[in-house]
């Protein structure tokens, strides 16, 4: 299990969270990172994506990348899920394109949104006809507290509905945490499917930093072990105090590492 730092580690605490990560996290010791940040968070911006500039920085940081957040399954109608769709297949031939191995995200709609799961469920579909077949970017469908996305009954209608080998769950520790929802029940659950990991640590609903909350990453970890799990594990930092992140992405590289027994 490779460590990622996701850029929005540093969002609050740069103004370019992904210029902030390939300058800091290769200083702390990680070796991959992965995009959260608005360079691909709607359609106009993954539009406007310059594979090659990312490339280059990539290169220049000496980092890999991992992964990418596209813009979020499904959409307001169809023609919004259409172009949410599209902009996913285009974020997923640019990961495939640079080696990268996954893309990860939420449902576009509130879990109160009528008819909200199937039209994420439309989207996935439509990606699915639209991505290679060969393709090995790994296409995961991410938990958000209070989206269409939350409960494991959410992530079986989509999976069961879809039972293609390309799509999968992403596993988001403080999401599940702030639903109520038993991660290490969930990943033994959905074992087979579960292509990437979100990292987090939660006082309540509250993100803090990894190693300073009430999740039990151990446990996590040791579900994931349990399961032959050999994915990415990406840490992810949305605390409310921006100011402290250099410290907290480099406390979590520490304590993850630790609990992967990986010698520093």
């Amino acid at each position: 299990m490779d460590i990622i730092c996701a850029s929005i580690c540093y969002r609050g605490y740069a103004e370019d969270e992904v210029a902030a990560t390939l300058e800091m996290a290769p200083r702390i010791g990680y070796e991959f990172m992965e995009i959260h940040g608005p360079m691909a968070w709607n359609v106009e911006a993954v539009q406007a994506l310059d594979a090659d500039d990312l490339c280059h920085r990539l290169l220049d940081a000496g980092i890999a990348w991992a992964g990418i957040y596209p813009p979020n399954w499904g959409g307001a109608d169809e023609a919004d899920v259409e172009a949410h769709a599209e902009a996913i297949v285009r974020c997923a031939c640019i990961v495939a394109e640079l080696c990268g191995r996954h893309i990860s995200t939420t449902g576009a709609s509130r879990r109160d949104e009528p008819g909200g799961l199937e039209r994420v469920a439309a989207c996935v579909g439509r990606v699915l006809e639209l991505v290679p077949a060969d393709s090995p970017v790994k296409l995961t469908l991410e938990p958000h507290y209070g989206n269409v996305l939350q409960e494991p009954e959410d992530f079986s209608y989509i999976l069961d509905a879809y039972p293609d080998p390309r799509l999968g769950l992403c596993v988001d520790t403080g999401h599940f945490h702030s639903a109520g929802v038993d991660t290490v029940e969930t990943i033994h659950r959905f074992a087979p499917r579960v292509y990437a990991v979100h990292l987090k640590d939660h006082i309540g609903t509250t993100s803090v930093g990894i190693g300073r909350g009430e999740i039990d990453l151990a446990a996590v970890i040791g579900a994931l072990r349990d399961v032959d799990y050999e994915g990415d594990l990406t840490i992810e930092l949305e605390v409310d105090d921006p100011e402290n992140l250099p410290r907290y992405a480099q406390e979590a590289y520490v304590y993850v590492s630790g609990l992967l027994g990986t010698k520093l």
